[in-house]
């Protein structure tokens, strides 16, 4: 016998309301976390919400939740069939191996497998209790304040703007708000039609109200914060010298302010198959403020099909070109919207996500990926042309391959090269801060007296810098300049040591302080050679420690060519030295590392990044007494379970009495009438009801009772009526006693 009601249309706008709240938890991952795609956790957050609302037995969704689990580590980490063992078994292991590592919070050294499936397990359970509190118990005004305050936070704390996020959850909560409350009152109303009249009514009526008032206050002309700027409220003073923090290095956009000490860190970022080793391109800065690099003036370009678009020339051209073929897949904690790339582009595919666009910065030939596919953006153009344009959500790839070119560049080429910059190179790469000491272009100048052309000049500051032995490398016990104070100039004549970030800052400033056009350019060195695939690629592990900047020189007629400055680096451009003159060439002076033996190589921009992400190799092995142990521990758990089953029976049924207390009398009863006959005997097939209370043994008071109800039950089925108010009472209280009573 079975009191399975089926769910109402408002139950489901209800867990709509909350899967669109949910959601606006879910949305800040991929800005401030290295969260890569979020469609496994929308798929987490639906498939609970739908298998509660459709399904009321507790005990029957657990292992429907467990099986999706499973299909969804399948789905995201796994690329063999999923009824093959291989890869549970794999599961199996990398969870027993690494439990141990999650009692000891060590997350860092945990496999990635591992700490998806946990954090998948841990986000089911909570989004089960939260459809139990807020659509069953309707208690979600809790929740509605919780989020709001998320929002907040992350908005006021955070590089992230909630904005819009806190709009829309106002109005998913109060009308998640409006249908429960509304759920609830409507349950007096005994005539149907009349229920979903005051329901639908109602509803609107909230409905209108809310949007009224949202939409008033989103248009309403509102007054400047009067309030300071909260963060150098708590920290402090934002005037004052900022202090040398510690930092783990990494790759980051945020370019800013420059300098201070940073901690190595070994992360792998990304391993890359490629048959030319080369600095991996991600961006470039033109902009120099005396404390940092930004970008000035942007032009970008909305690239909607990047499978089949083609980049020629963008960076140099007129020198010799090898073709490189690099294939990047992301296996550390971490996925980037920016795409790397060696030498100069010319085609990205096979890339995954599949359903991404690209929006391309001209002139600092920077690829930025972006979600979905188009927006369509409402015409700009005098003659009503439609445009269109990528979504504005920035996606992370976690593979692509890269089709580009390096050059052989030629020594003679780049020399006869000349000074005829065109005028918006000069406009925008010679520009430098007010503010810059005069002794920086003074120091440029002595370094490049004996130098006749842009190239001998570009020469000389790089080989000053790499070789002079005036400026150490440097990565902990590094300064940080003081409030007002330039950071080259405090680099070049006060610190002495640095590392990345000051050598290229340093080269770019001097460079540009004697008009030759010249950029900042960040990315990743080569990385560390692995190993050989069968088309004899090499595979490069590129980790945190690998994040690097270096410097770009414009020549008329060919391009930006790169050129290194850091002295513990070594550039990976080829240079053709074909120079002829009539005297002889001085060699390139080369640094003197002496003994040293791979020097830290951690430069670029810092963030907070995760510790580290060494994912064990699959050649552990399981101790035979954990696995003896799990099977002890299931058989006594379900040794015992079927000794007590039947008090789980009972428990089981007493429960579901409990919770179906708003129920129609006649459901109370069928469940009544189920535990009756888990306790005593079942009902034997055409047997009336009055003849099964008349059979079992049981005592006369429970017999009267039970009589009672079944004459309550029989008159609301044949009488097609419910029971008054009073009777309902009387029989609610019967069916408590009666249940008090039972025992198996």
């Amino acid at each position: 016998m079975s009191v399975w009601k089926r769910p109402t249309v408002w139950q489901w706008v209800s867990a709509l309301f909350l899967f669109l709240m949910l959601r606006e938890w879910l949305l800040p991952l991929q800005e401030l976390t290295d969260t890569g795609i979020l469609w496994p956790f929308y798929v987490i957050v639906a498939g609970v919400l739908i298998i509660d609302v459709a399904i009321p037995y507790r005990w029957i969704t657990i292992p429907i939740k467990m099986l999706g689990l499973l299909w969804l580590l399948h789905a995201s980490l796994f690329d063999t069939p999923l009824f093959a063992a291989d890869w549970l078994a794999e599961l199996y292991g990398q969870i027993v191996h690494d439990l141990p590592l999650a009692f000891q919070q060590d997350w860092a050294a945990m496999s990635i497998l591992s700490r998806n499936a946990l954090f998948d397990l841990m986000l089911i359970v909570l989004i089960t209790m939260l459809t139990y509190l807020v659509l069953e118990q309707r208690q979600g005004l809790w929740f509605v304040f919780l989020t709001e305050l998320y929002l907040a936070v992350l908005d006021t704390f955070l590089p992230y703007d909630a904005s819009e996020g806190i709009v829309r959850t106002l109005i998913f909560g109060f009308l998640l708000l409006a249908v429960s409350h509304l759920l609830k009152m409507t349950n007096m109303a005994t005539v149907a039609e009349k229920r979903s009249r005051l329901l639908f009514g109602s509803l609107m009526a909230s409905l209108l109200i809310i949007l009224v008032s949202v939409g008033i206050g989103y248009a309403a002309p509102k007054k400047a914060a009067s309030w300071p700027d909260p963060i150098a409220f708590l920290m402090g003073n934002g005037n004052e010298t900022p202090t040398a923090v510690m930092k783990k290095v990494g790759y980051d956009n945020n370019d800013e302010r420059l300098g201070g000490p940073f901690l190595q860190d070994n992360t792998l970022v990304f391993i890359a198959t490629t048959n030319e080793r080369s600095y991996w391109r991600g961006d470039s800065k033109d902009l120099y403020t005396g404390v940092g690099w930004e970008k000035g003036e942007r032009e970008y370009t909305a690239i909607l099909d990047p499978q089949n678009y083609e980049w020629k020339n963008e960076l140099f051209h007129g020198f010799e070109m090898k073709k490189v073929e690099a294939t990047l897949e992301f296996k550390g904690p971490q996925q980037f919207a920016t795409v790397f790339y060696p030498g100069q582009l010319n085609k990205v595919s096979n890339y995954a996500p599949p359903s991404a666009t690209v929006v391309y910065d001209q002139l600092n030939q920077q690829l930025e990926v972006r979600a979905g596919k188009i927006n369509l953006i409402q015409p700009r153009s005098q003659n009503g042309k439609t445009e269109y344009a990528p979504n504005t959500l920035l996606l992370k790839l976690n593979q692509y391959k890269v089709n580009a070119e390096v050059p052989v560049v030629s020594e003679k080429a780049v020399t006869e090269a000349g000074t005829d910059y065109p005028e918006e190179i000069k406009e925008r790469y010679l520009q430098l801060p007010a503010t810059l000491p005069p002794r920086v272009k003074e120091l440029a100048k002595s370094i490049t007296q004996n130098a006749k052309t842009p190239y001998e000049k570009v020469r000389a500051i790089e080989n000053y810098l790499r070789s002079s032995g005036k400026y150490k490398y440097e990565t902990k016990d590094v300064p940080v300049a003081a409030e007002g104070k330039d950071f080259v100039d405090h680099f070049l004549f006060d610190s002495m040591r640095g590392y990345c970030d000051h050598f290229s800052t340093s080269m770019a400033v001097m460079l540009r302080s004697l008009d030759i056009p010249a950029r900042w350019v960040k990315g990743f060195a080569p990385g560390e050679r692995v190993g050989s695939d069968d088309q004899n690629r090499d595979i490069m592990e590129i980790r945190n420690k690998d994040a690097h900047s270096w410097v770009e020189v414009y020549f008329p007629g060919h391009g930006w060519i790169p050129f290194e400055a850091t002295s513990t680096f070594i550039s990976p451009v080829r240079f053709n030295y074909d120079l002829q003159t009539s005297q002889p060439q001085l060699p390139i002076p080369v640094p003197d590392l002496g003994n040293q033996t791979s020097p830290d190589r951690g430069d670029g921009r810092f963030n907070e990044l995760e510790e580290g992400d060494a994912v064990p190799g699959k050649s552990f092995s399981i101790p035979w007494q954990v696995n003896a142990g799990l099977v002890v521990v299931a058989a006594a758990a379900g040794f015992m379970a079927w000794r007590r089953r039947k008090d789980i029976q009972l428990w089981w049924l007493r429960r579901q009495i409990d919770q179906h207390k708003g129920n129609k009398y006649q459901d109370r009863f069928n469940w009544l009438l189920r535990v009756m006959e888990s306790v005593y005997s079942r009902r034997q097939s055409g047997e009336t009801l009055r003849e099964y209370v008349g059979r079992i043994t049981i005592p006369a008071d429970k017999r009267q009772d039970l009589r009672y109800l079944t004459e309550m039950y029989e008159r609301t089925v044949y009488g097609y009526k419910e029971l008054e108010q009073k009777a309902r009472s009387v029989a609610e209280q019967l069916i408590e006693r009666l249940i008090r009573q039972l025992k198996p």
